[in-house]
């Protein structure tokens, strides 16, 4: 798959921390569902509970999401800073990172390519983690327009 069709981020990081701020997120996009439904369809196939949307973690999600393409980087920057100031709960939070254009950037091409990779693949299927956050934001990216730049975010022991 070309690097400059698809790139994936990871990083995967344990937090014991009293988290505590409103939030403030509304249901899954359409390609939030999508990813949604391709992370615990392969959750299942390997007989882990499915995620729970966590309304605070989508809020971080969509919110980094945007970020990371309004600055056109693809980077984990402060994640445990965004962790914190979330206000979701662990102890333990992971997140993954990806961005596409066509069919690269569909859930299941993404899920496909995390599950590649064995920091992403780690993340996805933690049987500790039990919610997640999505944020699916589309715009220009990597010289690309119409990318799709999305942060996957999850919580549990």
């Amino acid at each position: 798959m070309p690097a400059r069709k698809l790139q994936l981020g990871l990083l995967v990081a344990a937090c014991t921390l009293l988290l505590t701020s409103p939030a403030t997120a509304g249901p899954p996009s359409p390609r939030e569902a999508s990813l949604l439904a391709a992370v615990n369809g392969v959750r299942k196939a390997h007989d882990l509970r499915p995620l729970t949307v966590d309304a605070k973690l989508m809020r971080v999600a969509r919110g980094y999401s945007a970020t990371l393409l309004r600055e056109g980087v693809l980077t984990h920057g402060n994640f445990a800073e965004r962790m914190r100031g979330s206000g979701a709960r662990g102890p333990r939070f992971g997140e993954n990172l990806a961005w596409g254009t066509g069919g690269y950037a569909a859930a299941k091409s993404i899920v496909r390519a995390w599950m590649s990779s064995p920091g992403h693949r780690a993340n996805l299927l933690r049987p500790g983690f039990r919610r997640i956050g999505l944020g699916a934001v589309v715009g220009r990216f990597g010289g690309y327009r119409g990318a799709t730049v999305i942060t996957a975010d999850f919580a549990g022991s």
